[in-house]
């Protein structure tokens, strides 16, 4: 059980993590956890629905939180984190010394900065995740752009036209791209029209473009498409299901899977 929570606003934010962590949760499951009285939870969980965060179900709740890009980072992050390490593990076996990598922002990016970090390879990384570019900045072989531009506070990213232009700079040799859907037949889409433009030009910019996506964000689908499917040299996912992989190798895309420590994901959270 999660230290007992006393006040309604700290135990509705634990309520909320659980929920993007699991996705769904059981009343007593809660209950349990928190150290709260079923109809205490009810409570909460009423009030959470009606501020549209969640969606209540018969005996529990799931999820039902801003679309993708608006989320906390913090708590971002926190989701399918295990998978999230696993795939950047994947993506560092394709990046060679010397090269120009290109990178949106996002928490699976940022696992693949730590990575970039810890392997000691010489690179050029051009990003608007501020804090993606913090990370690598910090290490001495590692030269990062951080590309200009209006930053959002909730994304820690850049956007909008003067990180375009500066973009439209560089010659990548990969492009890695975290999405908010990734589709085999709506392609690679996200929130935001920004976001989206970033994710083209990078795409547009590196000799090879590598989707990187948790399983959950498998075969579906956002606001605005970013890239068609045609556009993906390499999708890497924790997904081991056999009909949706199959999807992705139909339209010509070589999928790597990322091996996760199930051991691992079982203890997150």
């Amino acid at each position: 059980m999660d230290d007992l929570i006393r006040t309604p606003a700290a135990r509705r934010m634990a309520i909320q993590r659980r929920l993007i962590l699991d996705g769904a949760v059981s009343v007593e499951a809660l209950s349990r956890r928190l150290g709260a009285s079923v109809a205490t939870i009810r409570r909460d969980l009423s009030a959470l629905e009606e501020g549209g965060l969640i969606r209540r179900t018969h005996g529990g709740a799931v999820i039902q939180a801003p679309r993708g890009a608006d989320q906390a980072f913090a708590l971002r992050e926190q989701a399918d984190s295990e998978a999230k390490r696993a795939i950047a593990r994947t993506a560092l076996t394709l990046v060679e010394a010397d090269q120009t990598v290109l990178m949106n922002d996002g928490s699976t990016v940022l696992a693949l900065a730590l990575e970039m970090v810890a392997s000691n390879l010489p690179l050029t990384v051009v990003t608007p995740g501020v804090n993606v570019a913090t990370y690598l900045a910090e290490h001495s072989t590692i030269a990062a752009y951080l590309l200009g531009g209006r930053v959002r506070h909730l994304t820690l990213g850049t956007s909008g036209s003067f990180a375009e232009e500066m973009l439209r700079s560089f010659n990548g040799d990969i492009a890695f791209i975290s999405a908010e859907g990734v589709s085999a037949k709506q392609g690679v889409s996200f929130s935001y029209e920004t976001d989206a433009t970033l994710a083209r030009l990078m795409a547009d910019h590196a000799a090879r473009t590598v989707v990187l996506a948790t399983s959950r964000k498998l075969q579906q689908s956002d606001r605005i498409t970013a890239l068609p499917i045609s556009r993906v040299d390499t999708l890497i996912t924790d997904c081991s299901d056999g009909e949706t992989l199959a999807a992705f190798a139909r339209a010509d895309v070589k999928v790597l899977q990322a091996a996760v420590d199930e051991t691992a994901r079982a203890s997150t959270g």
